[in-house]
């Protein structure tokens, strides 16, 4: 016992003698240059503070080929329009951002367009309700879509987008007080998926996120029936519709 209270006194020892090495180093750095350096020190950690605020304010490109990739889309939907695409980014978005405001997944799980995003919609909002951390969007706005990926395979196709948006982001996260008096630019990337063969899906539909709105288990039947799991009835889906898939935001404070 008296080997290992030697042992933690040497460690102890040791870091006395390295924290008074610094105080030392400190006092004749001040002696011999002055406040200057301290101020100089101060003047860089704040240049670097005022640095991330702009890159924080700075509106934010989209990358993507939206007119090299929508000549393959039309080929496979006919119907295909871009402009309704991007509208629903922007309708999805919001919805999106309400519910994490209000805590509450409701609504987005009562939304036909959000069919793939109820299971992880009930997620965040309930770790959010379990760390009580409030967020909020005021001002948002939408300045850009672009198109970045097109993929058609074993029965479903999927569009991945780009979309520069602003908003100022307010949050009881301490982290995140430091900018609330200023317009955040981010950007959300975006995926929407079209199922347009299920027999090519298959029957496992977990594989594209398709869940019970009532237990969030995975839905093995697109039709109408009940879940395998609580016994819900579960109206018919319909997925011969682009339906957003996932959204990320590119850029964290």
């Amino acid at each position: 016992m008296s080997f290992i209270w030697g042992l933690l006194g040497a460690f102890f020892g040791i870091i006395a003698v390295i924290f008074f090495i610094i105080f030392l180093i400190l006092i004749i750095v001040r002696v011999k240059f002055g406040g200057n350096v301290y101020r100089d020190v101060k003047d860089a950690f704040k240049y670097a503070k005022d640095l991330k605020k702009q890159e924080y304010a700075r509106p934010k490109d989209v990358s993507g080929m939206t007119k090299l990739l929508e000549e393959p889309i039309l080929r496979d939907f006919s119907d295909f329009n871009k402009d309704v695409l991007f509208s629903l980014i922007e309708k999805n978005l919001r919805k999106i951002f309400t519910g994490i405001e209000n805590h509450s997944a409701e609504e987005i799980v009562k939304d036909p367009d959000l069919v793939l995003m109820w299971s992880k919609m009930q997620d965040i909002v309930e770790d959010m309700k379990n760390q009580d951390i409030q967020i909020k969007y005021d001002q948002v706005a939408f300045n850009r879509h672009a198109i970045k990926n097109y993929e058609k395979k074993h029965g479903k196709a999927t569009i991945t987008t780009s979309s520069s948006v602003e908003y100022y982001y307010k949050s009881n996260v301490k982290k995140d007080t430091n900018y609330e008096d200023v317009k955040k630019q981010t950007r959300y990337t975006c995926e929407f998926v079209y199922v347009y063969d299920e027999q090519k899906v298959g029957y496992d539909k977990e594989a594209f996120g398709v869940h019970c709105p009532n237990c969030g288990a995975p839905l093995r039947r697109l039709g109408a029936g009940n879940c395998d799991y609580c016994g819900v009835h579960v109206e018919p889906i319909n997925l011969k519709a682009w339906k957003m898939a996932s959204y990320k935001e590119d850029f964290k404070n």
